[in-house]
């Protein structure tokens, strides 16, 4: 059966950027790929009479700017050498965003999301609202956040970051083993250590680990003594690996709050490699 990836654009450079490396990196196998667009009015400074007119000017533009720029991103498909059992579909919605892609998922039994890292107004060095907003409240399918820089070569090594602290069922696990097996690329298991010993569920949990990357070539490697997001950035950098996986634990209240950093904002910025969401 074929997968079905969903692709969020906002039509900046970041969100082509992942629609071509989504592209590749499912290279050869059977995909149907959704283009989603979302626009909404801007509501500032309006009132409850205008909000309530449907056929008001602003929605119809925005809806043809959204048909138009999603026509055009099918005629870029069009002039790329893709695959025969790759299909494109566009979606545009005037619903926002994390709502749209939450009844997507649902309805239409979505398999992966792959977006950019940030939109036209996003601050460099930081992943974008939006992103952050789908990671933290879209669960029910793994995502992948590519950055503008990415550059589509093939898949070599991807660094999974993990202490062992959650339990490795296989349905977290297995879409980071497809995309190493379609793509025979080995997988680098990184964690950091202060010392101390691991505990029985920490064990447990790397022998089940080990049980699902059987088929991959993979490896375990300790960092001792030093940040997170310290340890992946020189991590990366010295082996030149290709993509950054992690477990994305539900946040808690305090981080909801908007109080510390969320989950990939702990691993850092990568401005030029990919990072693949697996839920908790």
């Amino acid at each position: 059966m074929g997968k079905k990836i969903l692709l969020p654009t906002d039509f900046s450079k970041s969100s082509w950027n992942a629609i071509q490396y989504a592209i590749k990196l499912f290279e050869g196998r059977d995909c149907d790929f959704y283009i989603l667009n979302t626009y909404m009015k801007d509501t500032h400074g309006l009132n409850s009479y205008t909000l309530l007119d449907p056929d008001e000017a602003f929605n119809k533009l925005s809806e043809k700017r959204s048909k138009s720029n999603l026509g055009d991103i099918l005629i870029k498909l069009s002039l790329l050498d893709t695959e025969n059992n790759h299909r494109f579909h566009v979606l545009s919605r005037s619903v926002p965003l994390v709502e749209t892609i939450k009844n997507l998922v649902n309805t239409m039994k979505i398999d992966m999301i792959v977006m950019g890292a940030k939109g036209f107004n996003d601050k460099e060095g930081k992943y974008g609202k939006n992103t952050l907003d789908v990671i933290e409240n879209i669960r029910k399918c793994p995502i992948m956040v590519v950055p503008k820089n990415v550059t589509l070569e093939r898949l070599k090594e991807i660094v999974l970051a993990t202490n062992f602290n959650v339990d490795f069922n296989e349905c977290k696990i297995k879409y980071l083993v497809e995309i190493a097996k379609i793509n025979n690329a080995s997988v680098q298991v990184l964690s950091l250590s202060n010392n101390k010993k691991q505990s029985k569920q920490q064990k447990k949990n790397k022998s089940l680990l080990k049980e699902h990357l059987k088929g991959v070539d993979y490896s375990f490697n300790i960092l001792h003594n030093v940040k997170l997001s310290t340890a992946l950035s020189c991590f990366v950098d010295i082996r030149h690996s290709n993509m950054i996986s992690y477990i994305n634990k539900k946040p808690s209240l305090w981080e909801l709050l908007g109080f510390g950093k969320r989950n990939l904002g702990k691993l850092g910025y990568f401005k030029d490699v990919p990072v693949l969401a697996l839920h908790e």
